[in-house]
């Protein structure tokens, strides 16, 4: 065999692991983006039934409101103030991604696909915590009010207040991110793989 044979067929062999490659990834892409969609459409159902309850718990606090004063209507006023702020928050942090953002650069996309598919990121925490500290704040009026009848000792009943209620946050979060690790954490981990891919070599894309 010639040297220019065996250069046209070296360079034959390499073209098609280079298509083989591609076709691979980009096998990749559509599997990603398959399962990007199914997390969606699957979140947002559930998403909508916890807007429905915390409108109903709403609506409720509301008509109770109205028959209460002094610190007590105003723990409700505050409770139902939450209510509303978590069904935006889970509105907005929840929506899907539009169909134009399917149309962007890749690398754009994932990210934004990381950032919706993550338990919870820097900016939910931002918004979260201000929002469970006037749940906490609320629920704390209407207990305190509630109790204060069957005791003076309002020192003690805020101390109880506080420790089951962050303990309540914190065992929500555990077993949120459990459930969440164990329903979404595989898609979160391929498209973290994709983002990290495509961050260390994009031209591989």
């Amino acid at each position: 065999m010639e040297l220019d044979d065996f250069k046209k067929k070296d360079k034959q062999n390499r073209e098609f692991v280079t298509a083989e490659n591609n076709n691979s990834i980009n096998d990749r892409i559509d599997d990603m983006i398959n399962l990007f969609r199914s997390y969606e459409k699957n979140q947002r159902k559930k998403v909508l039934y916890i807007m429905s309850f915390n409108l109903s718990l709403a609506t409720i606090y509301t008509a109770i409101m109205t028959s209460q004063n002094g610190i007590a209507q105003l723990g409700y006023f505050i409770l139902v103030m939450s209510f509303f702020g978590a069904v935006l928050f889970l509105w907005f942090r929840y929506r899907p991604l539009s169909p134009k953002s399917y149309s962007i650069p890749l690398r754009e996309f994932v990210e934004r696909a990381v950032r919706k598919v993550s338990y919870f990121n820097t900016i939910d925490y931002i918004i979260l915590i201000p929002l469970l500290g006037f749940f906490g704040t609320g629920g704390g009026m209407v207990f305190i009010t509630r109790l204060s009848r069957y005791t003076d000792n309002s020192t003690l009943l805020i101390i109880i207040w506080v420790l089951f209620f962050v303990s309540l946050c914190l065992f929500g979060f555990w077993a949120g991110h459990k459930n969440w690790e164990k329903e979404y954490g595989d898609i979160h981990r391929r498209i973290t793989e994709m983002k990290n891919f495509y961050s260390s070599d994009g031209d591989k894309i």
